[in-house]
């Protein structure tokens, strides 16, 4: 044949039948409104456009189908995808691609590293996991009370809470715990504790010799009117009151953002396993019901070219960046990232507090205690005789008020000293705004890229000319 011989294109067939929704339509037929046609491949079969595009991204959507997602069912051509990309969407795109990678390889090496260390290094790992995320989380200041960098030291209780703080960070990522904060584990633990008998030693001889003893006379009891809140009552009321009413309002700019509204029965924050049996979590944000999927296939095949809802497409974009964001790895990695999160963002509040007063009024900053004792634990009834001169009606109620100030407020060492922890905490909420707005802005660029899709048509060169029924 000649080079400029015109081949025929999927506009010259009489009847062309879509191979997705198997809806037919004859040459004479004038749809309203029409339907855009693709012959995508090298063989015979054409499709709606639409249809297609919604074949596609359901097949992106799913790890058993995403590899063959873009090949003709038929002929195995490539399909080729023209679309708008813009450059901020391939740098997102990239980046997480290159965090899946990581995730992967931590898997690997994770999934090694319990082999090597099953049993009682396990333990051990765990345990000094536990110990370096307390020190992250609470300062050297109070681990050094609590603690020591001397595990002969540790109280007994030091060898179970350590050992399970990592546990608790993986767990609070999981659906059943995911309304407690992952340091809750560490703030609810230690604030009632002691010092470590060679610190309590250190501050009995300080304040039992009689050049101090009038000066613990006329110390204060443990108080439950402290700021900042008690970790106790930061962990218990404050952090699911913040997380209800961020959820709420995180819900509604996502909405707005992607263009969708809401439906009910949603749950924001979702836990699936994939085909590898690998769970992942994903923002749902009222976009689309978990059994929804399949009736949107259906009425993409009913109505051909009609034009997609923004609900569709913001729930398409959901799920192709879900599938790109599974990984246990990177599940793992993350959850145990979460103490030196804290850690970072507690001492960028800190410099960015010299700077000013009313954050460091708000973060609490207090010098160390370098360079004087700390405060006794229970005020004035700590290392003298004034609780054996009470009554024993007296003794039950101060009793009760000790048991309550140390619960609420924590005891006078860790009430006076810097409160490391709450800027740490402070930090890891920024830390946790700011990453959902970039996920929620890469979720917006993915769903720009789907909406600017098209499926590049070709015409019917190579393919025997007696095999069609042309116009």
């Amino acid at each position: 044949m000649s080079s400029t011989l015109k081949y025929p294109t999927v506009n010259d067939l009489k009847v062309r039948t879509c191979y997705v929704c198997r809806e037919e339509e004859r040459h004479t037929e004038r749809p309203n409104p029409p339907k855009a046609w693709v012959h995508p491949c090298n063989c015979t079969l054409v499709a709606h456009e639409a249809c297609l595009l919604q074949w596609i991204r359901t097949a992106q959507s799913d790890s058993a189908r995403a590899k063959n997602a873009l090949k003709c069912p038929q002929c195995g051509t490539q399909y080729e995808l023209q679309s708008e990309k813009s450059i901020f969407l391939r740098v997102f795109t990239s980046v997480n691609g290159t965090m899946q990678f990581m995730g992967r390889m931590f898997t690997v090496f994770t999934m090694a590293g319990i082999v090597a260390v099953f049993g009682t290094g396990i333990y051990i790992v765990s345990t000094a996991y536990g110990a370096y995320a307390l020190k992250e989380f609470i300062g050297n200041e109070m681990f050094n009370l609590l603690l020591t960098e001397e595990p002969a030291n540790w109280p007994w209780h030091a060898f179970i809470n350590l050992p399970l703080i990592p546990l608790s960070l993986i767990l609070s990522r999981t659906s059943i715990t995911s309304h407690i904060l992952p340091v809750i584990s560490i703030l609810l633990t230690w604030p009632t504790s002691s010092p470590v008998p060679q610190q309590e030693r250190s501050l009995r001889e300080h304040w039992t010799d009689p050049r101090h003893a009038q000066e613990l006379r006329i110390s204060h009891l443990p108080s439950a009117a402290t700021w900042p809140p008690s970790p106790l009552l930061f962990g218990l009321f404050v952090v699911p009151v913040t997380k209800m009413i961020y959820k709420r309002y995180f819900t509604m700019l996502t909405h707005w953002v992607l263009g969708s509204r809401p439906l009910p029965g949603d749950r924001q924050f979702v836990w699936q396993r994939n085909e590898g049996n690998i769970l992942n979590i994903r923002i749902v944000a009222g976009i689309r019901r978990e059994g929804d999927a399949n009736a949107d296939n259906e009425e993409a095949a009913d109505d051909g070219n009609a034009e997609e809802e923004p609900q569709d497409v913001a729930a398409a974009a959901e799920r192709t960046l879900n599938h790109t964001t599974s990984s246990l790895g990177r599940f793992i990695g993350g959850a145990l990232l979460i103490p030196a999160i804290s850690s970072f963002m507690g001492n960028m509040l800190f410099r960015l507090s010299k700077r000013s007063y009313l954050l460091r009024q708000f973060l609490a900053i207090k010098p160390p205690l370098r360079g004087h004792v700390a405060s006794p634990p229970l005020g004035p009834y700590s290392y003298n005789q004034n609780w054996a001169g009470l009554g024993t009606l007296r003794q039950a109620k101060l009793a009760l008020r000790l048991v309550f100030g140390s619960v609420w407020g924590g005891t006078r060492t860790w009430a006076d000293s810097d409160p490391v922890w709450w800027r740490n905490a402070v930090g890891l909420g920024l830390f946790v705004v700011a990453k959902d707005c970039i996920q929620l802005c890469h979720l917006w660029m993915t769903k720009r890229e789907l909406e600017s899709r098209h499926v590049k048509d070709r015409s019917f060169e190579g393919i025997d000319i007696k095999e069609l029924d042309l116009i």
